[in-house]
């Protein structure tokens, strides 16, 4: 007869993931323990006491103990759909909710937003919303196998929201979102693309230390107060002006778009990027200037931010 185990709280918080999302990968489970070498240690341990059950391809799954724990402590044992397509969007579903696992991030996947009084709400393309820092947002995936036509729905599922602001969107065709024939952008605060692989979550997560990191460099290098200009972040002077623009927000390079079309006289304004959207976002804007900002030399601004304390006196 086995001996029982003391379940600690990061095991409780993966067993709850699970009752709600079924599964997770070995991969993601270090959001919730924030370390590897201790969350393959614990998901054995876990799995040897039937808390979890190990799958396929690196993902875990509730266990009979998982399972009686949850409901014995009235906890959410969600039982899912087996069709396959809906299994496949379960897989993203929760790839996605795992890398919002953190203080400022509040997930709610889409079974949990219909509403009685809108029976169409569970056919609609997002897969969640999510509260970040204070803002918004419905939040989409265009992932593998995905074609024009289901891209052409989540441009119209946007378009018809009324009662949102936001929109969030992994993807890894960021091209085709920002080239959109149609515009995909919607007057809104943000259309966000997320690169959908490990980096672009990395961006998400730490949007805010990242965007003022590249800020206090732009600092060091240039006299910059806050912009006066709408469209733009920072300003150097009165005809230079600097967006930070680590993750693609569509509803200010369109508002840039309009900017330059509409005024013969217009100011300069400089981009700060991502290098691998350098050639997308002149190609949209290509009276715009682009920095590029390689993935090394944003991670060395993360780390002397963090170093700093990540102190600033000015906010974006």
């Amino acid at each position: 007869m086995r001996s029982g185990m003391t379940l600690q709280n990061r095991d409780i918080e993966l067993l709850i993931f699970l009752g709600k999302y079924k599964i997770i990968s070995l991969d993601n489970a270090r959001y919730i323990y924030e370390t590897k070498t201790y969350e393959e240690k614990r998901i054995v341990l876990l799995a040897k006491h039937d808390y979890v059950r190990r799958l396929k391809h690196r993902y875990v799954t509730l266990g009979s103990k998982g399972k009686e724990y949850l409901l014995e402590n009235g906890f959410e044992v969600r039982n899912h759909c087996r069709n396959e397509n809906n299994m496949e969007r379960l897989n993203v579903i929760s790839d996605i909710a795992s890398s919002f696992i953190q203080d400022n991030l509040t997930f709610t996947p889409s079974w949990n937003m219909k509403k009685e009084d809108e029976p169409t709400t569970y056919s609609r393309r997002y897969i969640g919303n999510l509260d970040y820092n204070e803002e918004n947002f419905l939040v989409y995936a265009i992932y593998e196998g995905k074609d024009d036509k289901y891209i052409k729905s989540i441009y119209y599922d946007i378009k018809k929201e009324n009662g949102y602001v936001n929109a969030m969107i992994f993807t890894n065709n960021i091209e085709k979102l920002v080239l959109y024939e149609k515009g995909f952008y919607f007057g809104n605060k943000y259309t966000i693309l997320i690169p959908y692989h490990e980096y672009g979550k990395f961006l998400m997560r730490n949007n805010y230390e990242v965007r003022h990191s590249i800020y206090l460099r732009i600092k060091e290098m240039y006299d910059v107060e806050l912009s006066d200009f709408r469209l733009a972040d920072l300003k150097v002077d009165d005809d230079n002006y600097i967006v930070i623009m680590p993750l693609i927000n569509m509803e200010i390079l369109a508002r840039l778009h309009y900017y330059f079309n509409e005024n013969d006289n217009y100011k300069n304004i400089y981009i700060f990027g991502l290098e691998e959207y350098e050639s997308i976002i002149k190609q949209y804007l290509p009276k715009c200037e682009y920095q590029s900002l390689s993935k090394r030399k944003i991670n060395e601004l993360l780390v002397r931010y963090r170093e700093s304390g990540g102190e600033e006196d000015e906010a974006l």
